[in-house]
This record gives C-alpha cells, sequence and structure tokens, in this order.
C-alpha cells in the first residue's frame, strides 16, 4: 500500500472514531408518572425532597387532601427509569411507632403511601436504589403539623 493511501485511511479511521465520540449519549426519557397522578385526585404537593448523591436518583413528594384530612407520599424515580430497582416511599404520622411504606422493584416510582394525619406531625420519606444495589435515602423529621 503505498504511503499516501495509508496515510488517508489512517486518517480517516480517526476521524470515524472521533465523530463516534462525539455523539452524546441518549437522554433518558422523563419519568412520565406525577405526583398528583399517582396520589388520586384532591392531593396537593406540600413539599418535596430529592434523593441524590452526584445524581439525582428519585425525588420524593409528600402531598396533602384537605377533603379528607390524608397524607400521601410516593418516590419518582429519576434515574434507571423503566428498570426495576428498589424504590421505597414511606410515612408515620404523630404517636404512633408504625411506618406506612410501600417499598419493591419498581421501575417508574413508590407508593402512594395514603393515612389519615389531620391535626397531627408527619414524618416522610424514601428509598431509591442503583442497578448494582446501592440505596440512597431521606427521612424528615416531625413536620406538616396540623
Amino acid at each position: 500500500m503505498p504511503i499516501r493511501l495509508a496515510a488517508r485511511v489512517a486518517a480517516a479511521a480517526i476521524v470515524a472514531v472521533l465523530a463516534l465520540l462525539a455523539v452524546p449519549a441518549p437522554a433518558q426519557a422523563a419519568n412520565p408518572y406525577s405526583p398528583q397522578g399517582v396520589c388520586g385526585s384532591g392531593y396537593s404537593v406540600i413539599d418535596s425532597a430529592p434523593i441524590s448523591t452526584s445524581k439525582l436518583w428519585a425525588t420524593v413528594y409528600l402531598l396533602y387532601n384537605s377533603g379528607n384530612g390524608n397524607n400521601c407520599v410516593v418516590t419518582i424515580k429519576q434515574a434507571d427509569i423503566g428498570t426495576a430497582t428498589y424504590t421505597e416511599a414511606k410515612l408515620q404520622i404523630e404517636g404512633s411507632s408504625t411506618v406506612y411504606r410501600d417499598g419493591g422493584s419498581y421501575s417508574y416510582y413508590a407508593g402512594p403511601v395514603r393515612r389519615y394525619a389531620a391535626g397531627k406531625c408527619v414524618r416522610w420519606g424514601g428509598v431509591a436504589s442503583d442497578r448494582a444495589g446501592q440505596s440512597f435515602s431521606i427521612w424528615s423529621g416531625w413536620e406538616h403539623c396540623g
């Protein structure tokens, strides 16, 4: 192979490799579920908290329905959407040692966890795991009293 042809082939190969490296990774689709859609009619978001490290894994939402006095907690995944990983939503009502939770290997969200809590403080939170099974969590103090 003449030197000029070999140089052209090498240059073309380098350009092809650089073009592949310049293509951005496909963006992950947004989670199609909303906190209100999961908790149902009459619920409004009153608080939210991210579950994050250097990456946003999920957002935990606390909702309230003034019509029936129920709180609702849902954890909406922000990473590994569509892939089943451990995800959990949890809620505790002041005066009770019971932590109500919904957790499992979910693709989009955990919850809803609904409980009557009018006139009481609540603790709420969630868990999200990566594909390797490492868990990240958030758990509030007693708040949203009344």
